[in-house]
């Protein structure tokens, strides 16, 4: 997998400590309320928490763009694109438990998506949950079957075709 597997502990609790207090209570209060991870993270960035995420910087509008943060992740986890460096940093600077990490990952992807930190760290942390709830191989294979399967939904769609309409 990646250098970075090891510092990803199943504690979801954890992640969640690391954030500000009024982050943690609302994702607390979206996971008491029977959301799952995944669920939570979307819900943070479609404006579950904020009504509108333009000024977080995720204008591109709040389901592309969760999708763009899973992309980014992904890269940065499992894949080996881009990242190396970033990656090789992140591994030698931590060690499994130590706080600054989802903050760390926020501000790697953060320029790739044009987007805060403050407004990543909260979706980076709950993600992180669901990784280490499910382990991080899995969660990279379900990430790999989401980017095929709409990559191949893309190609097939009719605005993606090369045909000439006349």
């Amino acid at each position: 997998m990646t250098q970075i597997a090891h510092l990803i502990v199943n504690e979801q609790e954890y992640w969640l400590s690391d954030l500000p207090d009024y982050q943690a209570s609302s994702i607390q209060s979206m996971l008491d309320s029977g959301m799952d991870y995944e669920a939570v993270a979307s819900a943070w960035v479609n404006g579950g928490v904020a009504s509108n995420t333009a000024p977080f910087s995720a204008s591109l509008g709040p389901r592309i763009f969760f999708d763009k943060f899973l992309d980014q992740m992904h890269d940065l986890l499992c894949t080996g694109l881009d990242y190396q460096e970033e990656r090789a940093a992140i591994a030698a600077g931590f060690k499994p438990k130590q706080t600054g990490l989802a903050a760390s990952i926020s501000a790697v992807i953060a320029p790739h998506l044009g987007a805060s930190l403050v407004f990543l760290a909260p979706v980076v942390a709950v993600t992180l949950c669901a990784i280490g709830k499910m382990g991080l191989g899995a969660w990279c294979q379900i990430q790999t079957e989401r980017r095929t399967s709409n990559s191949d939904q893309n190609h097939s769609s009719p605005e993606s075709t090369d045909a000439d309409p006349t």
